[in-house]
């Protein structure tokens, strides 16, 4: 019997069947999903995860076990698929990439198709976990493929060099060009969307702006060449003419569109999951000078230059935590022992979890295709996703300090990705199709991602945009099913 999946894919509605190995899959009549919230660690679990964070080599360790559960060799389906793990040289001072592979031959005369995951801020590869077995839907098709789970430059088992021009331990600059007219800044009704407000007015600071400008445009390039300079020395080093599908999500989408941009020879699909950073906004500093720089009305349309995003109901308190906490919390949490272990269990837990009441909003055991799936949402595989993440983020990333570099505190990008796609050359947007995915629940602002694509197909440019269902800004987690189906019909019919 041929299963099938439902995919919302923004107004439309698509049918997915699944590939013929996935056609095997008999669902057990003993599944139950899991209830057993544990909401608390006890004390000796949390003890247990911080003293083996201690050890070097635990990452390692945690991504090994983290692959052997969620994709075992032992099962029937994942037979005839191979494991690489490999650290691959990304520049020319020894710096490297780590990196999962799993790979199927189809055809031994036939070319290998090369599929790429780019993590985001906060995360490494063992986050796709909940998607390793993706490589099963291509079993059976005309060319062999090969799935790469990155570690992005500085995360995880990856290298972690710095940039000459950032200067690590000295204050972020701080936007402080800008200021909000508020009579009512507690008025709920004024909310749009639940995260944007419409204010009476706002001013800039001219000489202050253009100061910003001079300062974050040098730095924004040369982050911009940090993250995709090392994407494609992997990719050279790999041995990868093109990539078929270069798949990144939030901050790593951010930098797989720029590496398209810089790279498009190099990309046949790009796939932007919950990209951050797309909109434009009044403090982004490709904004044109306002020729009334007092009183200026603000907008809520992203796709404005006198858009302000969240910047109208952040506090001082929260501002300032942006700049001077946050780029050092990371790991600082190793050094708060069980207490550290049991903030960031607090924080990850519930969201790994939700995927039981997920299952069961999809059909419950209509949803399922493989067996993998069926350790989504175990305490098993909740609990070791949760201590792998809190060994990643601890090892401590010079990102910490890049993302507040490109993001404001309102979480929008210093350098809008809107931008450097209106900017390109139409000859480059031509070489690689687009499409931008959001989650159903996605707090990113999705009506960005999709303003971005009309703007495109006004150029005569091939773009899509989707959004899969029950799903938010970590919608690859929240809903692999409808995730893993929509990536499984992309690379088919790139195909």
């Amino acid at each position: 019997m041929r299963h099938a999946t439902c995919c919302s894919v923004g107004p439309r509605s698509i049918r997915l069947i699944s590939s013929s190995s996935v056609n095997r899959f008999r669902f057990p009549s003993s599944y139950r999903p899991n209830t057993r919230v544990v909401a608390k660690l006890p004390l000796l679990h949390r003890l247990e995860i911080w003293l083996k964070s201690l050890h070097p080599g635990r990452l390692k360790t945690l991504q090994h076990q983290l692959i052997d559960l969620l994709f075992p060799v032992d099962l029937e389906e994942n037979r005839d698929v191979s494991r690489s793990f490999v650290k691959t040289p990304c520049d020319e001072d020894g710096n490297v990439i780590n990196s999962v592979a799993f790979e199927v031959t189809n055809n031994t005369s036939a070319e290998t198709k090369h599929v790429v995951f780019i993590h985001g801020y906060g995360a490494s590869l063992g986050c796709f976990a909940r998607n390793f077995h993706i490589i099963n839907r291509f079993k059976g098709l005309r060319h062999n493929y090969k799935v790469h789970f990155l570690d992005n430059i500085s995360f995880g088992l990856s290298s972690n060099p710095g940039i000459p021009s950032v200067k690590y331990w000295s204050p972020i600059p701080q936007i402080d060009h800008i200021s909000l007219k508020d009579t009512s800044p507690t008025e709920k009704s004024k909310l749009y969307k639940k995260y944007y407000k419409l204010i009476e007015s706002y001013d800039i600071d001219t000489e202050k702006f253009m100061a910003y400008r001079d300062t974050m445009t040098p730095l924004l390039k040369d982050l911009e060449q940090y993250y995709t300079d090392a994407l494609e020395t992997w990719r050279k080093n790999s041995g990868i003419a093109k990539v078929h599908a270069l798949v990144g999500h939030s901050f790593g989408g951010y930098w797989s569109g720029s590496y398209a941009l810089r790279h498009p020879e190099s990309v046949q699909n790009l796939i932007l999951l919950s990209p951050v950073g797309v909109e434009r906004h009044a403090t982004a500093v490709t904004a044109p000078l306002p020729t009334i720089p007092k009183g200026i009305k603000p907008s809520l349309d992203p796709a404005s230059y006198s858009f302000l995003s969240r910047w109208p109901l952040l506090s001082k308190k929260t501002i300032y935590r942006w700049y001077n906490v946050q780029p050092y919390l990371p790991r600082l949490l190793k050094f708060m022992g069980p207490f550290g272990v049991s903030k960031y269990y607090d924080m990850w837990y519930s969201k790994l979890f939700a995927i039981n009441k997920v299952i069961q909003k999809l059909g419950g055991e209509k949803v399922f295709t493989s067996e993998n799936e069926l350790r989504y949402g175990t305490n098993t595989e909740c609990r070791l996703l949760v201590e792998y993440l809190y060994n990643s983020i601890t090892n401590g990333t010079k990102s910490d300090t890049h993302v507040k570099y490109l993001l404001t505190p309102a979480t929008t990008s210093k350098w809008p990705l809107m931008d450097k796609f209106a900017s390109a050359d139409k000859c480059i947007l031509e070489k690689f199709q687009t499409h931008v995915v959001y989650g159903q629940f996605d707090f990113m602002c999705a009506e960005a991602g999709e303003k971005m694509v009309t703007e495109m197909k006004e150029r005569g440019i091939k773009a899509q945009y989707h959004t899969v269902p029950e799903g938010g800004h970590n919608l690859y987690i929240q809903n692999p099913f409808g995730t893993n189906a929509l990536l499984e019909k992309l690379v088919k019919e790139a195909d």
